[in-house]
């Protein structure tokens, strides 16, 4: 799968994780699904009741839900959950034991959920993601790798960035 990510989205993820270090953070990632591949076009941050930690993070899910709807509400249905990310400042972009099982745990409930993860690197924030596909009741497949696919939006996805901006 390719994670088409929108440059003012790696622009707002590395906001927050600067804002935050040297805690971890995160929030959701908004967007919509285009075949097999996924279109990020807004992060969340964490939301004014999260909780951060050297190495984790609990996010305010009420206000992250409520967020999500009026994006959802506000693009005519164009915006929808696609999955989570958060950063590791102290570590590296890949996924601990804990972040795969939240992953699968995602994926029951989403198709193909995200997880994106920013850690430092040279000097600024590197981000990876992995997606969880679905299996069935015996079959639990692995988290698998995406690729990443930075773009420059067009008008109506820099303003749903923007929008997303704004909620926090």
């Amino acid at each position: 799968m390719r994670l088409w990510i929108a440059e003012p989205v790696l622009d707002e993820i590395t906001r927050l994780a600067d804002a935050f270090a040297p805690l971890e953070t995160g929030g959701v990632l908004v967007g919509w699904r285009s075949g097999g591949d996924r279109v990020v076009a807004a992060a969340l941050g964490p939301g004014p009741r999260a909780l951060h930690g050297h190495h984790m993070f609990i996010p305010h899910d009420a206000w992250q839900i409520a967020a999500i709807d009026r994006l959802f509400a506000l693009s005519g249905g164009d915006l929808d959950y696609l999955g989570d990310w958060h950063t590791h400042p102290d570590g590296i972009a890949a996924m601990s034991a804990l972040d795969r099982k939240t992953l699968r745990k995602l994926g029951r409930k989403t198709a193909d959920a995200v997880m994106a993860i920013a850690a430092p690197e040279q000097g600024r924030w590197r981000l990876a993601a992995w997606r969880q596909p679905r299996g069935g009741w015996l079959d639990r497949p692995e988290a698998e790798g995406c690729e990443m696919v930075p773009f420059a939006p067009g008008a109506q996805a820099a303003d749903w960035a923007r929008l997303a901006h704004v909620l926090e």
